[in-house]
């Protein structure tokens, strides 16, 4: 996370003698949202562990961007995905969940720019880090993956006055993780899981604060 942090000061540096009056006010945003999963590999293993099929893939999450140049705003992105599934009858306690943490330098293209009403293009790709755990009457292990990609693009709307508003943000996310290490007793029929999908957040976004001092 330092390297991509110091790239980003060097981008925005770069661009301060072009942009020296926007240097140091970016944009914030607070969100949480999910995207419509399928991962038919896990979905088929937890059927047979007696566990219900994952559908939703939640997270959270925070991104700063900064106007870079005139109609480019660049950033990172970090996320805390989350999902959490239970037995399929009661009265087992079998379960099932997965964690993943991912960071990704975002870019924006801003289309539409007024006190009330904003709109833009949103892009982004960096990398995760994840663990999924079972417990069945047959297995209680885990499985992790260190190193993943991650991307996602799509569109936000937001609605609000001067610095504050609420958005919207709707795109599609590819995130599928491969060749994963196991530890604890877990069979080898999970060989990757296929969390892509399209996804919707909703947050809060602060534009021009100040985040960097001239």
């Amino acid at each position: 996370m330092s390297i991509a942090y110091r790239i980003l000061v060097g981008l925005l540096l770069t661009s301060s003698s072009a942009f020296s009056a926007d240097l140091g006010l970016g944009q914030g945003r607070l969100f949480l949202g999910s995207a419509q999963v399928s991962p038919s590999e896990l979905n088929t293993e937890l059927t047979a562990q007696g566990i219900k099929n994952v559908d939703l893939n939640n997270q959270f999450g925070i991104e700063i961007t900064f106007p870079t140049f005139e109609y480019l705003q660049l950033g990172l992105r970090y996320s805390h995905h989350l999902l959490s599934q239970d037995a399929s009858t009661s009265g087992n306690d079998y379960k099932a969940s997965l964690t993943q943490d991912s960071m990704m330098g975002v870019a924006r293209i801003p289309l539409v720019k007024s006190d009330v009403v904003r709109f833009d293009l949103f892009a982004g790709v960096g990398a995760s880090k994840s663990s999924y755990t079972i417990k069945s009457a047959s297995q209680d292990g885990k499985l992790e993956k260190d190193v993943s990609p991650i991307a996602a693009a799509g569109a936000s709307v937001a609605v609000g006055y001067k610095k504050f508003f609420l958005f919207f943000e709707g795109g599609y996310e590819s995130n599928k993780l491969d060749d994963l290490s196991s530890s604890g007793t877990i069979n080898t029929n999970v060989k990757s899981i296929d969390l892509s999908g399209s996804y919707l957040l909703m947050g809060l976004m602060f534009d021009g604060i100040p985040i960097f001092s001239k």
